[in-house]
């Protein structure tokens, strides 16, 4: 019997940071369809947003699994999400401002501040967050690595035993 191992935080990490480049990605080049009509569908990012992304989803993940412990309802929660995002897209891009790094700049916008966040998002970052909790967190925390399925006649399924093992049962 093997026993079964929960995705380590750099796999976490991983998987959110991947998560929220794509998004990015598809963000903009919906935007840039919205706004300008372009059925080219221009996606664009930076890599400075794969450990941004990756980073603030480990924070989500643990804001998660404290306040979801206490009990804090999911409203409360996507807002409390939502002021970390703002927080730390604000604090990241200020660094990366210091070295003219930031690749984005929100001064376009009316509810801008320094060109780091807007306040026009928030709605978004909300959905967003509540979205990234219920599916792409808690799916992602339901990941196990074990030893690879191997098929030599028929199919072999991975069964989980009570105190977690997994063994083998071909059918």
């Amino acid at each position: 019997m093997t026993k079964l191992e929960a995705l380590s935080a750099v796999g976490r990490f991983y998987i959110y940071a991947i998560h929220g480049y794509a998004t990015e990605v598809m963000f903009t080049a919906i935007w840039e369809f919205v706004v300008n009509f372009n059925l080219k569908l221009p996606g664009i990012t930076s890599i400075w947003s794969f450990p941004i992304y990756g980073v603030s989803m480990l924070v989500v993940e643990q804001l998660f699994l404290l306040m979801e412990a206490r009990g804090v309802p999911l409203l409360v929660r996507g807002l409390v999400y939502t002021l970390w995002t703002y927080c730390w897209e604000f604090s990241t891009g200020l660094l990366l401002s210091q070295f003219d790094a930031c690749p984005w700049d929100y001064t376009p916008f009316h509810g801008d501040f320094m060109g780091l966040v807007t306040l026009e998002y928030c709605p978004l970052w909300f959905l967003a967050a509540i979205f990234s909790e219920r599916f792409i967190i808690q799916y992602t925390r339901r990941i196990y690595i074990g030893p690879p399925i191997e098929t030599i006649e028929g199919r072999q399924l991975i069964v989980q035993q009570e105190n977690g093992d997994i063994g083998d049962k071909t059918q």
